[in-house]
């Protein structure tokens, strides 16, 4: 039942917008006239369009992808940004009578539009300006001055970097000169060849020595041995030897006791005392051996004293020899280092254009724009359709919205509307 009454109140309302059907189609075609008119008033806008293609270097290492995904956004701003549009617009001189324009009423008008188009290295300038030729001069002249900015953003970048590399170029060359002259220095301070020969030399001084004080000790341990053995023999032997013997054994003492009368018949004997020559042997060996023996013990003395001497002096040329070869391998280090960074800082000189084209990118204009030969904006026939759709849309909502108030005046007043058909019931 109720479908049937909305069914019966929609009918009822198109047959009364059939009734305004003469004013909602006379409203609607003025509408359209109206939008017609003001389209074809309205000062025209042409749109120039040019692209800037950002290349990228030779010679970087970075992955194409992950290159691109962040470093073209940052190319926007070349081209819009308040410097390069005041400088178009004084080169043009829009900024005097009739446009008076500033970078700000540019921007507010929305003459310029600067876009990536998804997945590409192109830069989309477009410029829309009442002026076809203005239009293109302005999108072109600010693709080349983008090209210009970057070309010399890249020579600044690169001179920067020359000059950076070149005050460590120079740090590194004086570090290493510095090093140089210090390692002449302590080299020639050190004189370490001279102290290793005297050490050599002490060396072979002590090695002989050394035999010298064996060979002492030795000789004297033997003359000692020997000494003691002499020193019993010569207790065991007379110094002197007593020989008796008759006087018969010589003629002469015999012819004398006979002249004395006495008995020279072996009664007298004569008695002789002599040296012992085995006991003067002994002692002449012992003396030798004893004297031999102090010679031994003064020799060795004297080569204990003059082994410790050479000991000593050999331990000081050590403990120079190895701090000043310290020395030398520190100051050998600090050259070869110094040497190093020298060689590397000669090389990042001479490769800084290169560092810098790997990390930046070319900016060039492609596909130049061109004088548009129709305007953008006003679109006559676009803006007459919707006009005359908007019209149309309005009207009909004013006719709907007026005869829905008529609907509800009967039932609150108590009349029926003369079109309303009347249900009757027998009772």
């Amino acid at each position: 039942m109720m479908e049937y009454d909305d069914d019966r109140k929609l009918a009822r309302r198109i047959r009364r917008l059939r009734c305004h059907a003469r004013w909602i189609l006379a409203g609607t075609a003025l509408g359209g006239l109206a939008v017609l008119s003001i389209s074809l008033l309205l000062p025209k806008t042409y749109r120039a369009t040019t692209y800037v293609l950002v290349s990228d270097s030779k010679i970087a290492t970075t992955p194409q992808g992950q290159m691109w995904q962040f470093a073209m956004p940052t190319f926007v701003p070349f081209v819009d940004n308040d410097e390069l549009v005041a400088k178009a617009l004084e080169r043009f001189h829009l900024d005097q009578p009739p446009y008076n324009l500033t970078p700000e009423k540019f921007r507010r008008k929305n003459y310029l539009d600067v876009s990536i188009p998804k997945a590409t290295r192109l830069l989309e300038i477009s410029v829309e300006f009442p002026e076809a030729r203005l239009a293109a001069d302005l999108a072109n002249d600010l693709a080349r001055t983008a090209v210009e900015y970057n070309n010399r953003m890249n020579a600044s970048d690169t001179e920067a970097t020359q000059n950076f590399l070149k005050q460590r170029l120079d740090q590194a060359a004086l570090r290493a000169t510095e090093a140089a002259a210090n390692r002449l220095q302590v080299s020639e301070k050190a004189r370490i060849e001279d102290r290793e020969n005297q050490l050599a030399i002490r060396l072979s001084q002590k090695e002989q020595i050394s035999n010298q004080l064996e060979q002492l000790r030795l000789t004297l341990a033997q003359n000692e041995e020997r000494a003691k053995s002499l020193q019993t023999a010569l207790g065991n032997e007379p110094r002197t030897y007593q020989l008796k013997k008759s006087i018969t054994t010589d003629r002469f003492l015999e012819r004398a006791a006979e002249k004395m009368n006495l008995d020279s018949q072996g009664v007298l004997s004569s008695t002789e005392e002599a040296l012992n020559t085995t006991h003067d042997e002994l002692r002449r060996q012992f003396a030798e051996t004893s004297a031999t023996a102090a010679s031994a013990q003064a020799g060795i003395k004297q080569a204990s004293t003059r082994l410790a001497e050479i000991d000593a002096e050999t331990s000081r040329l050590l403990g120079e020899t190895t701090r000043l070869r310290s020395e030398m391998d520190k100051v050998e280090q600090d050259y070869s280092l110094a040497r190093e960074a020298f060689e590397a800082a000669s090389r990042d000189y001479r490769n800084a254009s290169v560092t810098v084209s790997a990390k930046s990118q070319d900016l060039k204009q492609v596909a130049p724009a061109l004088v548009p030969e129709r305007p953008t904006r006003p679109r006559p026939l676009l803006n007459t359709l919707l006009g005359l759709l908007l019209s149309f849309t309005l009207l009909t909502g004013t006719a709907l919205t007026l005869e829905s108030l008529r609907e509800m005046q009967p039932e609150t007043s108590g009349f029926i509307p003369e079109d309303e058909p009347v249900d009757v019931h027998q009772s």
